[in-house]
């Protein structure tokens, strides 16, 4: 019984650590190929799905194991593709030099959809692991089909609020070169 408890304890400290170094690598990634304040937007919404998973964890009663264990980093690598894409797409239409809201409306129709098709495909494919009847496996296809789901709301609800912030705090409505060609 001490050595599962110590095994739990250093699941639990890994969980910490390979998550907040995932942070850490996406945001460096995304200072790196951006080289922009905004480069930080998609990883904000993603903070709040990795919390919404830990809640809903303890809400459900699961507990932490080896294959739960990577959801935090799992989340960052799901949630950062999404987020990107809307960003991105949003900048697009930013460029085209269309107005804020209408970039972000467009963004979410265009790409949103798509998001959604992928993300949805995952969430059913991981629902089979629901089936298992071994709790490990079960649990994992639980926190599994929860976090692409927080994932997908994420990109397609925070987001958007995430950039319209970021835009409305940088004073910006369009994207620097619709600005410029504008002028």
């Amino acid at each position: 019984m001490e050595m599962f408890a110590a095994v739990m304890d250093d699941i639990a400290e890994s969980r910490t650590f390979m998550t907040l170094l995932g942070f850490a690598f996406i945001i460096g990634f995304m200072i790196l190929v951006y080289r922009k304040f905004r480069a930080i937007s998609p990883v904000i919404p993603i903070i709040f799905i990795v919390g919404w998973n830990g809640a809903i964890m303890y809400l459900l009663g699961l507990d932490y194991t080896p294959l739960t264990a990577v959801l935090g980093s799992m989340t960052i690598g799901v949630a950062s593709e999404y987020t990107i894409l809307i960003m991105e797409r949003c900048e697009e239409e930013l460029a085209r030099g269309m107005e804020f809201l209408d970039a972000i409306q467009i963004a979410v129709q265009k790409i949103g959809t798509a998001i959604t098709a992928s993300g949805m495909t995952t969430v059913f494919g991981f629902a089979a692991l629901t089936l298992s009847t071994f709790n490990i496996i079960s649990n994992f296809g639980i926190v599994t089909v929860i976090t692409v789901g927080f994932s997908l709301l994420g990109a397609i609800v925070v987001m958007p609020a995430v950039l319209s912030l970021m835009y409305r705090y940088t004073g910006r409505t369009q994207a620097p070169a619709a600005i410029g060609a504008a002028e």
